[in-house]
């Protein structure tokens, strides 16, 4: 082999592995990209999750209050209507 030949092979492996380590280094971006949202989406999800049970609980004790002066209601129409009959 000549001088020029070998200078010829290792231009072409810089080049080979130039063409392989830039897909592979965007690649890796990507992918670290995706880990994070991936991570911030799943804290996000546990939060609305644990904000959707308070706010129907909230709902749901509002509920038992009202259907408890709906009772008492009930009860002093019906001891009304028994006095006036």
């Amino acid at each position: 082999m000549q001088e020029w030949d070998v200078v010829g092979v290792i231009a072409a492996l810089i080049a080979m592995f130039s063409t392989m380590i830039a897909p592979m280094i965007k690649l890796t971006h990507a992918i670290t990209k995706l880990t994070t949202t991936m991570e911030n989406m799943e804290k996000n999800v546990g939060e609305l999750t644990t904000n959707n049970r308070n706010a129907h609980e909230r709902i749901w004790e509002h509920a038992r209050e009202q259907d408890e002066k709906l009772c008492d209601h009930e009860t002093r129409i019906r001891v009304m209507e028994e006095e006036r009959d």
